[in-house]
């Protein structure tokens, strides 16, 4: 590529496999975010968020008009979901699974690699192996009993705990916004280029569900790893059985920091389980 000089402007031209991998038919929004000292990343905007959150569409793939078929497994499926699910994200090597599994759940964790419920991390040869993201919302997830209110604040000592995962090392504001989001569980973007520079670092952990990400109305991409959702949603839920709550409230109740609460219910509103009556105050559905 040659860039060109007119009427004090520079104008690149972009090669054709460019626009095609883009899908760029000329009224589209781009921009430039930046990746490091000397380099800039160029992209749609709407593709970020959509990197973000988990719904881009891998390259060389087709998008498909036809509905998505209802995820449908076993009782012995579960069973060996269940039992995946006892072991935290890094535990759950090849050697540690193999152990724990008879022969028979060991044919069947197959079949479910099969069916892409069940996958091992790429590149990895010992694991771990991940959950799909549908799998774990439909069959663990949302299997858990919903807590019950939580105790006074000042009574209640809440254990701090180090979320680690797995991410591209990249130099720059991403590793900075990763060491938070393994620190305390989730982050809080407000740039579109902030949010590109995650969601590359982050690409393999969000197609494998381990990390959980949405754009909100005000513009803010709120990004929580699985298992800090999985472990504190239920009490944000739970405050929400006597009626609508705003954001505030259900924070100084659980102790559960104010964006985390808000993180975790724009999730529960994907998902169909709470709704926002009016700005910052949800309900149960």
């Amino acid at each position: 590529m040659k860039i060109y000089k007119s009427n004090n402007k520079l104008i690149l031209y972009l090669p054709f496999e460019v626009i095609k991998q883009l899908g760029l038919k000329g009224e589209e929004e781009v921009d430039f975010f930046k990746f490091n000292e000397k380099a800039f990343l160029f992209a749609k905007k709407e593709d970020i968020t959509n990197l973000i959150t988990g719904t881009a569409v891998p390259a060389g793939k087709a998008i498909s008009v036809r509905a998505a078929k209802p995820l449908d497994l076993s009782v012995d499926e579960v069973g060996v979901l269940k039992k995946l699910d006892t072991l935290r994200y890094l535990e759950r090597t090849a050697t540690n699974v193999g152990k724990m599994l008879s022969d028979a759940e060991k044919k069947t964790l197959q079949g479910l690699i099969g069916k892409n419920v069940v996958a091992m991390f790429k590149d990895k040869k010992e694991g771990p192996y991940s959950i799909s993201k549908e799998a774990y919302d439909k069959f663990l997830m949302r299997k858990k009993p919903v807590a019950a209110a939580a105790p006074e604040l000042e009574k209640r000592v809440e254990e701090k705990q180090h979320f680690t995962i797995a991410y591209k090392k990249m130099a720059g504001i991403q590793n900075e916004s990763i060491t938070a989001l393994e620190k305390n569980g989730f982050i809080v973007l407000n740039t579109e280029a902030e949010a590109s520079s995650v969601s590359l670092a982050l690409e393999d952990s969000v197609r494998h569900g381990l990390v959980l990400g949405t754009r909100a109305f005000n513009k803010r991409f709120y990004i929580v790893l699985r298992d800090y959702f999985g472990q504190y949603s239920a009490k944000v839920i739970g405050e929400l059985k006597a009626g609508p709550k705003s954001v505030e409230d259900i924070s100084k109740k659980t102790g559960i920091d104010e964006d985390a609460v808000r993180a975790m219910l724009y999730l529960l509103a994907e998902q169909g389980d709470v709704s926002e009556r009016r700005r910052d105050v949800f309900a149960l559905i």
